[in-house]
Formats: C-alpha cells, sequence, structure tokens
C-alpha cells in the first residue's frame, strides 16, 4: 500500500485516491478498536455507570444496618443481591455492550464471579470491623474497591467476553 500524500506533498496537479483519502480514517479506526483502548474505555464506563449499583449497594447497606439495625453481615448480603441484579443489566447493556441470545446463562455466570468478589469482601468487613474495629461505613467502602475490582475483570474475562 502506497503512503497517503499530505497536504504539503499535494500539488494542483495530483489527485489523492479514495483509499489515501480514506487511510488516516481507517488507521483512527483500527486504533479505537485496539483491545487496549476497547478495555480502557470498557473500564471508564465501568466506573461511571458502576456508580449506579454502588449507590444502590451502599444504600441498602446503610438503611440496613444503621436505621433497621439488621446485624451487618446481613446488611451486606441483602446489599449485594439487589446491587448484583442493578449491576448484571447495567453492564450488560451500557458497559461492555454484550448482546447475545442468553441473558439468563450470562447471569448465572455474573453471578457466580460476583460470589468470588462477595467473598472477598464479607472477609475484608470481618477483618475491618470484627478484628480492627473500624465503623461499618468505613469498612463497607474498603471492601467495595477491593469487590469493584475483581468485578470488572472477572466480568470481561468470564461474563461478557466477545
Amino acid at each position: 500500500m502506497t503512503k497517503p500524500k499530505t497536504t504539503s506533498e499535494l500539488t494542483p496537479d495530483t489527485e489523492m485516491t479514495a483509499e489515501e483519502m480514506l487511510e488516516p480514517i481507517a488507521d483512527l479506526d483500527a486504533e479505537l478498536a485496539s483491545p487496549k483502548k476497547q478495555t480502557r474505555n470498557q473500564a471508564v464506563r465501568y466506573v461511571l455507570w458502576g456508580l449506579i449499583s454502588v449507590a444502590v449497594n451502599f444504600v441498602t447497606f446503610y438503611l440496613m444496618d444503621q436505621v433497621f439495625k439488621v446485624e451487618y453481615q446481613v446488611a451486606n448480603a441483602t446489599a449485594w443481591i439487589i446491587s448484583v441484579q442493578v449491576a448484571f443489566w447495567v453492564d450488560r447493556l451500557l458497559v461492555f455492550k454484550h448482546h447475545s441470545a442468553h441473558p439468563f446463562r450470562e447471569m448465572g455466570k455474573f453471578y457466580g464471579t460476583r460470589i468470588a468478589t462477595y467473598l472477598i469482601e464479607a472477609l475484608v468487613l470481618w477483618i475491618t470491623i470484627s478484628l480492627v474495629g473500624t465503623s461499618a461505613p468505613i469498612a463497607k467502602l474498603i471492601g467495595q474497591l477491593c469487590a469493584i475490582i475483581g468485578n470488572f475483570f472477572l466480568s470481561k474475562l468470564f461474563v461478557f467476553r466477545k
């Protein structure tokens, strides 16, 4: 393939072919579609849209723990179930833009990966609240950060892969 002419190389008597004119656009498309760029874009969408499920998780946990005085692990489990359902649909439709004929199979995988990060979060809560004596909201924040990082990579690698 010939190198496209830049505007400084063009003279009134030279013409660019359609291929030469579109080559920079094709290069840009290839760069935007690269796996590295795609992962970065997904990570940005994951953080932005993920705030919805994080907010659902925190509000549910806070209400159950602080207002209704439910034991913190029960409050955490309830918050987890509700927020995972919200997260599945947000991640599937808005983050990974994944469409398939088997959403319930994906949901099963999604819950499976989320169980792993839930156990990590429950362990973090137990260590920070029961052993260290940290307040429940601060412990929940630490646990959620660990879960968010794990959830992104597990969803990308196992649930919504192309």
